[in-house]
Formats: C-alpha cells, sequence, structure tokens
C-alpha cells in the first residue's frame, strides 16, 4: 500500500509514519522546500498550501499518478480542504484520514498530550469520525493530530 503523509518538514510527519503498519511506500509531500539530506531515501512530492483553490485537486492528481491509497494531512487547513473533497477521493478509492468538515473545529487544540491513533472507520464509537487523533490516556478525549 502507498500512502501520503503531509507537512514533510515537521517532525510530526516522521512520528506518524514511526506509528504506521503494513505500507509499502511512504510518500512525504510538503509546500514547503527541503533540504537534500531530509530526502535521502525519501519520496518527496511538492504540494500547494492546503488554503490554495486548487489544493484538492493537485493533491488528487499526485494520488492518483503514485497509486496512492491513503492520504494522511497534518497541517489544518489541508484538513479542511481535504475535509470538503472526501467523498472526491473516496469515488477513487483514495481514503483522506479526516472528519467530515462540520465535526473539524471541535478537535482541534484542545492541549491533549497522548498516543497517536489513527481512525480508518467512522462507525467506531469511541472516535468521532475518521482522522488522525491525539487519545488522552486517562479519559476518552480526543483531538486532531496536526502540526498547527
Amino acid at each position: 500500500m502507498n500512502i501520503l503523509i503531509t507537512a514533510a518538514a515537521t517532525a510530526h510527519s516522521y512520528k506518524l509514519q514511526r506509528s504506521l503498519n503494513n505500507v509499502d511506500t511512504v510518500f512525504l509531500a510538503d509546500s514547503e522546500d527541503l533540504p537534500q539530506v531530509m530526502l535521502k531515501d525519501k519520496k518527496f512530492v511538492k504540494i500547494p498550501l492546503g488554503d490554495s483553490p486548487s489544493f484538492a485537486h493537485l493533491l488528487l492528481t499526485i494520488c492518483l499518478d503514485n497509486s496512492i491509497e491513503k492520504v494522511f494531512p497534518l497541517r489544518t487547513a489541508e484538513v479542511f480542504a481535504l475535509a470538503d473533497s472526501r467523498q472526491l477521493f473516496d469515488e477513487y478509492g483514495i481514503r483522506v484520514i479526516v472528519p467530515v468538515r462540520a465535526r473539524i473545529a471541535s478537535l482541534l487544540n484542545k492541549g491533549i498530550k497522548g498516543e497517536i491513533v489513527i481512525n480508518e472507520d467512522a462507525e467506531k464509537v469511541e472516535f468521532p469520525d475518521r482522522g488522525i487523533f491525539l487519545k488522552d490516556g486517562s479519559s476518552s478525549e480526543v483531538q486532531l493530530f496536526t502540526v498547527d
């Protein structure tokens, strides 16, 4: 399985990558340029800013060109843009791991420090929707795992 993780210029993307299993190829993507030393033995894709009007369509093209099956956006603007395009990606067999737009604001910046939990199934009761979450071990509180 090929996956794409955004925010490659941050430690968050590498932390998320370490927590994933059953992955053939990881593509790291960012709108920022990365030094060549960070790209050694990595597949890097340059993407537009998440608030760009063409962000979702350009990312869809990248996914189709590289046989990417799952996208893990880590910047808040990317999460919002891809929540709006989730159905489009689903129609092409690409899982975008973000909640529906209406739930995003309530899941941001709660100050939770915990373990990364990836929920790809909106049917799980303990999570509000699909997404990359931080889960507090002492309570049932969750927040989206984002870099900003």
